[in-house]
């Protein structure tokens, strides 16, 4: 029973690290701001037309579909054109207000970067949640789910970013009560298609690569606001940057080719407290008040069981997770 006990303890405590839509049922995917890019894309998007962060100017004919073996995708060209470079992005906009309609949940793309080889091509893809307000200027919270410098890609660098407003004080910016929690993961080919994604959640968020999670922060003073505004880019780094594209270059810098985009939410059912598993087959997988088990609900080898509670969960004497089975156990809020 040690041993069994032991085992379970670990699933438990590490079993966050490879819990994804694809392999926990309390998720439920939310087709109305998903968006499989099938030579199209659904009503929720804006073409960004602004001046962008680095150098870029974003204009809507730098944006395509394309296919290849298979595989439909959106895709973001970055040119250059007289020392100006331009390039493509969509978002879920306006910058302002409060009924962007995106919140807490699991956010995946599958992308890749391909860039014109034998220059600097300084392209600078991102993948990212905001919540901004011009009146009064506040930067409320940002969340860089995938947004590697050139530097960086050009380095095999992926690499993500939480700015958080502990103090909530607004006018600020960046570097005035905005703090920043990094991540990276090395060797990472990003001219190869790769699973971009992070887990948001009130008490914690997780970033991942390919269905695994690389990067875990849980030290949160303040919570995002619900209401966020999505954004699949593609910039280019300031001119004046190493990285930067050649001024005197014209032409195709590359492309940020983007498969799909999937937002998954949590399923909760926060009033019903469980007792006893009879069928996992069965079982309504979603956010319960509370789960105790005892040995007639034990696993079998084989299943890989996602359990979710607000309250608690409790396994009495009894309880087993075999050999050749797991256990996923996870407290959450209900919201």
């Amino acid at each position: 029973m040690k041993r069994l006990l032991t085992f379970l303890l670990l699933l438990t405590v590490y079993g966050v690290m490879a819990q994804t839509p694809s392999t926990d049922p309390h998720w439920t995917k939310n087709n109305k701001y998903s968006d499989e890019f099938n030579g199209t894309r659904n009503a929720i998007w804006r073409d960004m037309t602004d001046k962008g962060w680095g150098s870029e100017t974003f204009r809507p004919q730098n944006i395509q579909y394309g296919t290849e073996n298979g595989r439909q995708f959106i895709r973001f060209v970055g040119e250059m054109v007289n020392g100006t470079p331009y390039t493509g992005g969509i978002n879920t906009g306006p910058w302002t207000g409060t009924s962007l309609g995106v919140g807490y949940g699991y956010y995946e793309i599958e992308a890749r970067l391909l860039q014109t080889p034998n220059i600097v091509s300084g392209l600078w893809p991102a993948f990212w949640l905001w919540h901004y307000n011009t009146t009064p200027p506040c930067w409320y919270e940002e969340l860089d789910i995938f947004e590697p410098s050139n530097c960086r890609v050009r380095a095999n660098n992926h690499h993500v970013t939480f700015w958080r407003n502990p103090t909530g004080k607004c006018p600020n910016s960046i570097g005035e009560n905005v703090l920043s929690d990094t991540g990276d993961k090395y060797n990472v080919d990003m001219s190869q298609w790769h699973k971009y994604a992070v887990e948001w959640l009130p008490e914690r968020v997780i970033f991942y690569l390919d269905n695994e999670a690389f990067f875990v922060i849980t030290n949160r003073i303040t919570p995002f606001r619900q209401n966020k505004n999505l954004l699949i880019d593609l910039q280019t780094m300031k001119l004046d940057n190493q990285c930067a594209p050649d001024k005197k270059y014209n032409g195709i810098l590359g492309y940020f080719d983007v498969n799909y985009f999937r937002y998954h939410q949590l399923k909760y059912d926060c009033g019903t407290p469980v007792v006893e598993i009879l069928n996992y087959n069965t079982y309504n997988y979603a956010v319960k008040k509370s789960i105790s088990l005892s040995g007639v609900s034990s696993l079998t080898s084989g299943q890989n069981i996602s359990l979710r509670a607000t309250d608690f969960i409790e396994l009495k004497n009894g309880f087993e997770v075999p050999l050749g089975a797991e256990l996923y156990l996870d407290i959450n809020s209900c919201e």
